[in-house]
């Protein structure tokens, strides 16, 4: 965290106030949120509590602002040369520290497993996610709520051609397609549980800690969904039409690789890689050429795990393994074959569900999808079928 100018650094009370209103703030979305869940309007209660809590935040958003009108005029002359967006970051970490704290201790008698939405922490998580998972990453993403319609050309149905034409003579025309891929946002939610015991540790420490948790959960989840799917939900390259199937049920070959690797058209090839299981990996580690040689070239490199045929190899747990049917390599330029979104909703934490075990929980609330946009930039090997 950046350490800033004396006279710039915001003040307890303003610390205090920003505090209030993140709690305010968050009990407002978790109203909000169960009311939109229900599918029902306000009630009155429900109605004249939003109103004074709505009431309450813009007192404190009054105050706020005349503090910082008030401390401008003292400061008209002095240099700024900081983001005061530094201490909201820093405001917003600790008060969810604060939050996750005060709602493991048993003696609070707070009704509300409060939802809270701090945006630091929930960006924080989205970008752990990307770092951790290289499909996500390089799809193309779509962070819009609700259903996102994006359009694609009919590749297999494109007849627009180039021909030679006489001056004076009309050219014939041709026709193209063109259709769309549809992002839904299905729920999902992942679940960090943290040990009471750990919760003396620092602010920084405890957010880490959270962060990384639910960063590895969606990620898992996000990578699973990609790679094999489920059903009426994600369907991510589970739909992939280019497919070129194994001999073998449990082995593949190197000139399967190559195959495989064949199926993408150069557009595609620059920043393809090949996705699958970490034994998969180990497998084909032990193929070797006529000259009997590896073919595997050992490179730790931005996150994969080497190159096979001059490509970057990204291994996940979630993708198959080499078993009857399965699909179990993928050789993809992720960008261009794949669409997702991944909108963040909210944090909850879980307060009496895990007392039992000396901890709590905090879930993260989230809306996904991912699609195949364009078949022609992933190919699937696929073992051979079971013959029972």
């Amino acid at each position: 965290m950046k350490k800033r100018v004396l006279q710039l650094r915001a003040t307890e009370n303003e610390k205090g106030l920003i505090e209030q209103r993140a709690e305010l703030y968050s009990s407002l979305q978790e109203l909000t949120s169960k009311v939109e869940m229900e599918k029902r309007a306000f009630s009155e209660e429900e109605d004249k509590t939003f109103k004074e809590t709505e009431e309450k935040i813009k007192s404190i958003d009054k105050t706020l602002d005349m503090i910082q009108r008030a401390r401008n005029v003292r400061m008209i002359d002095a240099p700024t040369t900081e983001d005061p967006a530094d201490d909201i970051e820093e405001v917003e970490i600790r008060a969810f520290a604060n939050i996750i704290r005060e709602r493991a201790d048993s003696n609070i008698t707070k009704t509300d497993n409060g939802a809270i939405i701090p945006k630091t922490v929930v960006n924080k998580i989205i970008d752990k996610v990307k770092d951790i998972s290289p499909l996500f990453r390089d799809a193309t993403k779509y962070n819009i709520k609700g259903t996102v319609s994006i359009p694609y050309v009919d590749e297999s149905n494109d007849n627009i051609t180039v021909a030679y034409a006489t001056e004076f003579t009309d050219l014939e025309a041709k026709s193209t397609k063109l259709l769309s891929v549809d992002l839904v946002g299905y729920l999902a939610g992942a679940l960090a549980k943290i040990s009471v015991s750990l919760l003396n540790s620092t602010d920084i420490e405890l957010v880490d800690f959270v962060v990384g948790k639910l960063g590895i959960a969606v990620a898992d989840f996000m990578d699973h969904e990609i790679l094999v799917g489920t059903n009426n939900k994600i369907t991510g390259l589970s739909t992939a039409t280019q497919i070129i199937t194994a001999a073998a049920q449990t082995a593949i070959t190197a000139d399967e690789l190559i195959r495989l690797q064949g199926k993408l058209k150069s557009a595609f090839q620059r920043n393809a890689y090949f996705v699958m299981h970490p034994d998969t990996l180990t497998a084909i580690k032990l193929l070797k050429d006529k000259n009997d040689r590896y073919l595997f070239n050992e490179q730790i490199k931005d996150g994969f795990s080497g190159t096979i045929l001059g490509k970057p190899v990204y291994t996940s747990d979630q993708c198959p393994g080499l078993s009857a049917g399965a699909k179990a390599i993928f050789y993809l330029d992720a960008a261009e074959a794949l669409s997702a979104k991944l909108v963040e909703d909210y944090v909850q934490i879980l307060k009496e569900k895990y007392a039992t075990q000396h901890a709590i929980g905090v879930v993260a609330w989230c809306e996904a999808d991912a699609k195949i946009s364009n078949q022609q930039a992933v190919a699937v090997l696929q073992m051979a079928a079971s013959n029972g």
